[in-house]
């Protein structure tokens, strides 16, 4: 059975309800700490509402269905009850957000939320239990991507998405209006770090002006598809295999897109910032951009040279690349 443990972080630990925490609830969600002052009926609803969180997650298991719900958050070293927190199902048209397609349809997620009593928050407890829910469904329960939602002016819940590493993506759209921000963590994001101080991760929307700026740098011909919305579009379908090489202070120094088309893999846009030329570079982000394309099962990898840069060629022949005396055709499918 599918039975989320209790999960231990530094200074807060996520269990299940237990009848004991009426009283936190009470304050959490009615803002009173009175038990006695409350009406007949907001007590039977709350009293109501704590005996369902607390069956919920044993019924679940029993269904071998993931472990949806609130849990109770606390403090450890106190055993105060501070929140609620947990994973859910999320069902929208997350394609307007760039998770997938953009084709107008709606698909299940998993997301986190959280609910930190006010005389708590502020203190980091949200962040390190999101820390501890991510790690449970990336680890444990083999999850590809944990999401989470906010509003344009929830500006807190945002500050906690960026602490968990989450690339926070705007609707492009202005329906639905409760879809309007979307954090996504995947476990591809995780940066590789290298002993030079460097580091590789995945490129998220925030990085499409320094990118852009880096390939005039480089310099790198600019494709009439390399607009905002064409490399959002990069991002939300081939995101694993979009790369940044950053400095020690998170400045981006090279780029490259890879794509897998299901049969071969790409690479596009490779390119290291003029000052940062010629010190292996361009080789970590292709050797980085193979090992993903060989874990996702890709056995063959292409690249194009445009006539104008033949003087890489070598770079290429000298990791591996062969040339192929294949023509390349091309279509327009809208007016640039």
């Amino acid at each position: 059975m599918r039975t989320m443990p209790t999960l231990h972080g530094a200074r807060v630990h996520i269990r299940p309800y237990q009848h004991s925490d009426l009283p936190g609830i009470v304050q959490l969600f009615d803002d009173s700490t009175d038990l006695a002052a409350l009406s007949p009926a907001v007590h039977e609803r709350r009293t109501a509402w704590l005996a369902w969180v607390s069956a919920n997650h044993e019924q679940l298991a029993r269904l071998d269905q993931p472990p949806y719900g609130d849990r109770a958050l606390v403090l450890t070293e106190s055993n105060t009850y501070i929140g609620s927190v947990g994973l859910v199902p999320c069902l929208d048209v997350y394609g307007q957000a760039g998770i997938g397609p953009d084709d107008g349809r709606t698909r299940a997620e998993m997301g986190l939320f959280w609910m930190v009593h006010p005389n708590y928050q502020r203190q980091g407890y949200a962040t390190e239990a999101g820390q501890l829910l991510v790690r449970y469904a990336m680890d444990e329960l083999r999850i590809e991507r944990v999401i989470a939602t906010t509003d344009y002016d929830n500006h807190a819940s945002q500050a906690v998405m960026r602490k968990l590493g989450m690339d926070i993506r705007r609707n492009s759209q202005a329906t639905p209006p409760w879809l309007q921000l979307v954090g996504v963590y995947e476990a591809w994001m995780e940066p590789e770090q290298f002993p030079d101080g460097t580091f590789i991760r995945s490129i998220v929307e925030s990085d499409l002006d320094e990118m852009m700026a880096l390939w005039r740098d480089a310099p790198l011909r600019i494709s009439p598809t390399d607009t905002p919305t064409g490399l959002r579009r990069h991002i939300a379908l081939s995101g694993r295999f979009a790369l940044a090489l950053c400095a020690a202070d998170g400045a981006i120094i090279g780029t490259v897109l890879g794509s897998d088309d299901g049969r071969r893999g790409w690479i596009n846009h490779l390119a290291v910032r003029h000052d940062h030329q010629h010190n292996g570079y361009g080789a970590r982000l292709v050797q980085a951009l193979v090992a993903r394309l060989t874990a996702a099962g890709c056995e063959k990898l292409n690249l194009l040279v445009v006539n104008n840069n033949a003087h890489v060629v070598p770079f290429y022949e000298s990791l591996g690349f062969a040339l192929d005396d294949n023509l390349f055709m091309a279509r327009w499918l809208r007016t640039v």
